[in-house]
C-alpha cells in the first residue's frame, strides 16, 4: 500500500503486517542536508513494513535508498554517497523498555535496536536517521578523480631521493 502522507500508526503496521513505501526530494531532508554541499535534485526512496514474531515482539523493517552529495575530505570535490539501508527496529510500548537489559537478534547476534511505538510516527524523520547513520564519518572517494600530484604520489615514490632516516642510521653508527 502506498502513502503519501508522512505518518504511520506503528501499532497497526506491525499487528497487520502491512508496509507503506514512498518517495521524496533529498532536500526534504534538512537534518542530513544541513552540513553537505549543494544536493543534486535527488529522491530518497523508502519501504517500511510492520512485523510480529512467534513471540508477539513487534517489528518495524525499514529500507531506505538515497545518494547523498557529499564533500570528500581528500581532493574537497563533491561526490555522490549511495546509501542502500536495512534495519530492523523492535517496536516497545514506552521509554522504560527502551531502557531494558540489550536482546540479541538471533539471526544476526546483534543487539535488537528499539524505537517506542506511536499512533503517529513521523516516517520521514526515521528515514532521515537511517540516512545519516549510513554517511561515512570521513567521506572520501576510494580514488579521488582529481588529486593534485604531490598528494597522488606515495611518499617515497622517488627512488633517488635517500631517506630521511637514513642519515640518523649513520649518526647512530658513529
Amino acid at each position: 500500500m502506498g502513502v503519501e502522507t508522512q505518518y504511520v500508526d506503528t501499532y497497526e503496521l506491525t499487528r497487520l503486517g502491512q508496509e507503506v513505501h514512498g518517495q521524496a526530494p533529498i532536500a526534504r531532508f534538512e537534518r542530513l542536508t544541513e552540513d553537505l554541499p549543494q544536493q543534486l535534485d535527488t529522491m530518497v526512496s523508502w519501504s517500511l513494513r510492520g512485523m510480529q514474531d512467534t513471540t508477539g515482539r513487534h517489528f518495524l523493517r525499514v529500507h531506505v535508498k538515497a545518494s547523498p552529495t557529499l564533500e570528500c575530505q581528500r581532493c574537497l570535490k563533491p561526490f555522490q554517497w549511495p546509501v542502500d539501508s536495512t534495519n530492523r527496529l523492535q517496536v516497545v510500548k514506552s521509554q522504560a523498555a527502551l531502557e531494558d537489559e540489550d536482546v540479541l537478534d538471533a539471526e544476526s547476534d546483534d543487539i535488537i535496536e528499539r524505537i517506542v511505538g506511536s499512533q503517529r510516527l513521523d516516517v520521514l524523520e526515521l528515514v532521515e536517521d537511517e540516512i545519516i547513520l549510513g554517511l561515512p564519518y570521513v567521506p572520501k572517494h576510494d580514488v579521488c578523480p582529481s588529486l593534485p600530484e604531490p598528494l597522488a604520489q606515495e611518499p617515497d615514490a622517488d627512488p633517488g631521493r635517500p631517506s630521511p632516516f637514513a642519515a640518523l642510521g649513520q649518526l647512530k653508527k658513529d
